[in-house]
């Protein structure tokens, strides 16, 4: 076993993008061994299994990382929090009883050492040697003992305690094993190295153990030749929100964790890993839609970027690209949200059906006069002519109301309005430009008016009713009304980039264009108005189809949908001098999103037309879909 002592910095391993296998899986980290101890008891008590356990310190706070999986296997058992000394009369009583280690962590926890392990009790099990506490040096010498014996490292566990590296390790004797390779003290560019070059000779990184030696990370590895499902790894991953965004990252991609360690450097917490899959998409593929991507994102100058993707009602692809805050150096995750601007349209499109659907408006209902939906809330009585009393909620829909247009839009008005100060301003100064039902005229203004309806028709907040009633039945609980300046960003909201990127009074488009979600979140939201039987559809058939029904006048709208007309797609994007967004669904089956944190300037992709044809590009790019479901 060699030795080594230099240090550079993180590497980022990745062999191929793939399926989620199938056996259910819980990961967890961060946890005090009270909250370890609590999510033992509650995951073993539902038939699942502790596979790997992982003890760490987080400034001075001892903590652990673990993997349950369902499944069936031997008796055992396993215990954590134990000094050396509880831990010996614990390996000595079980090994009395039958059982062997198969698994143990030595962390520092003060002055000292601590241990977690798991145990097995098995018949035929082969013959186990295992040492904790062990020096460099000593441990060198057992393992060249027991492999010239016959024994094969099976795990190893590097620990430093008041800066002196110490390790345990576990050895088995199994005959016809496969060929075993162990170094310990690799900087991170040398196990980088290791990685790089074992897998070209046909081995698999099987474990992973990171520890500090004067202040700077070091690691022992075990890799075994053999085949296997593709596979990848990572480590310095520094702090428990990095370890879990890239842990999202890669799930959204198909992978499942098989191995997870934490570590201390200079009082901090680390993170290192391995995830593998079964059932992978074809690596070159993935690359080709990364450089799509990324090719996109140089020419527009995009800060980041996020896209989800659906296959026949189920979540097969998401990823991240580039920063959510690039000052920060904060880079995009799955968690992250995006103002999704007109994309809020075909939500309040979804929910104006959903209030037809269940009797509480008709589409043909007035929405300004006496009686009727509004009333005469709103503005001035000069402002109630004729044709203002003429506009119905399809009308509003479709954008069909006879003005209110983009030229001019009236949601340029003071940012510092509230909304009904906005109302009544735009009804009493932009009068109609057409009779109602005459001619298509996209209004943002007219779904502001929308919004107000959902509000009188339902006694609730417009954001309030939609979260309840429209997104948490498609089981999304992250989405809601941005802010409107970078101090009222919400929790794992982007940054936006751009001029005028903090203009618009987001709060006061709300129904038109005041969303933030991420593409999962919108992905999620599609599949369930679908016209399918993947999953359950939020609307009736019959709702759906009159929603998707193009008006009179334009073949290509419908009720806040827009339409490709020769293939059927439904879809629609949104833009703000902060985002240029979309979600889409074809014919075929899939729903894609999009979202962005900037807006590309003149000469560029300002209206989003090379953003619609990157998604086309990315599903023709991909020949072979998984049959998993990451939703």
């Amino acid at each position: 076993m060699k030795k080594s002592i230099f240090f550079l910095p993180l590497f980022l391993f990745l062999l191929a993008a793939c399926a989620i296998q199938a056996q259910p899986f819980v990961a967890r980290h961060n946890l005090s061994s009270a909250q370890y101890q609590t999510e033992f008891n509650k995951w073993t008590g539902q038939g699942y299994r502790l596979t790997q356990v992982s003890g760490y310190s987080d400034n001075g706070q001892d903590r652990y990382a673990a993997i349950f999986e369902q499944e069936s296997g031997p008796t055992w058992t396993a215990k954590h929090d134990l000094t050396s000394a509880q831990y010996q009369a614990q390996y000595n009583s079980l090994t009395a009883q039958g059982y062997r280690p198969v698994q143990v962590s030595g962390f520092p926890s003060g002055n000292q050492a601590k241990y977690a392990a798991i145990f097995v009790k098995e018949n035929n099990a082969p013959p186990t040697k295992a040492k904790h506490g062990m020096t460099s040096a000593e441990y060198q010498a057992e393992y060249n003992e027991w492999t010239g014996q016959g024994y094969r490292l099976v795990d190893v566990s590097g620990y430093t305690v008041g800066g002196t590296d110490y390790y345990a390790a576990i050895w088995e004797k199994k005959a016809g094993a496969p060929q075993v390779f162990a170094r310990h003290r690799m900087t991170s560019a040398e196990y980088q190295a290791e990685v790089n070059e074992k897998a070209s000779q046909g081995y698999r990184l099987t474990k992973v153990s990171g520890y500090s030696l004067s202040n700077a990370p070091r690691f022992a590895a075990i890799w075994v030749k053999t085949t296997g499902p593709a596979l990848a790894a990572r480590h310095a991953l520094s702090g428990a929100q990095n370890y879990q965004d890239e842990f999202d990252r890669l799930y959204y991609q198909g992978y499942r964790p098989v191995w997870v360690n934490g570590y201390t450097v200079n009082n901090q917490d680390v993170y290192a890993g391995i995830w593998t899959c079964s059932d992978p998409f074809k690596a070159n593929e993935m690359e080709a839609v990364d450089n799509l991507v990324e090719a996109y994102m140089q020419t527009n100058g995009i800060p980041g970027l996020s896209i989800a993707i659906a296959r026949n009602g189920k979540l097969v692809l998401a990823k991240t690209y580039g920063f959510a805050d690039q000052e920060a150096g904060e880079k995009v995750a799955p968690r992250h949200k995006f103002r999704i601007a007109s994309v809020s349209k075909p939500i309040t499109a979804t929910a104006i059906m959903r209030l037809e659907q269940t009797n509480k408006l008709e589409l043909n209902e007035k929405i300004f006069g006496a009686g009727k939906i509004l009333g005469t809330t709103y503005g001035n009585m000069n402002a109630y002519t004729a044709d203002l009393r003429e506009i119905t909620v399809d009308h509003l829909l479709t954008h069909h109301a006879g003005g209110w247009d983009q030229d001019g839009d009236p949601i340029g008005q003071d940012q510092g309005w509230n909304m009904t100060t906005y109302i009544n301003n735009t009804l009493n100064n932009y009068p109609l430009d057409n009779n109602p039902g005459d001619v298509y005229d996209y209004s943002n203004f007219g779904y502001a008016l929308l919004g107000r309806v959902i509000e009188k028709k339902t006694g609730a907040t417009y954001e309030d009713w939609v979260q309840d009633n429209i997104l948490a039945p498609c089981g999304i609980t992250g989405m809601q009304i941005g802010g409107s300046t970078l101090a009222q960003r919400k929790p794992n909201e982007v940054k936006y980039y751009g001029n005028s990127a903090y203009f618009y009074n987001i709060p006061r488009m709300d129904s038109h264009g005041g969303w933030i979600a991420s593409p999962i979140d919108l992905v999620r939201f599609l599949v369930h108005v679908d016209q399918s039987n993947t999953v359950p559809d939020i609307l009736s058939g019959a709702s759906q189809t009159t929603m998707f029904t193009p008006s009179a006048t334009n073949n290509s709208y419908c009720k806040g949908w827009s339409r490709v007309v020769n293939s059927g797609s439904l879809w629609h994007n949104g833009a703000l001098p902060s985002t240029l967004s979309e979600m889409k669904r074809t014919q075929d089956g899939f729903c894609f999103s999009i979202l962005m944190n900037t807006r590309p300037g003149e000469g560029k992709d300002k209206n989003g037309v090379a953003m619609g044809q990157l998604l086309g590009n990315i599903k023709n790019t991909i020949t072979k879909w998984p049959a998993h479901d990451l939703f």
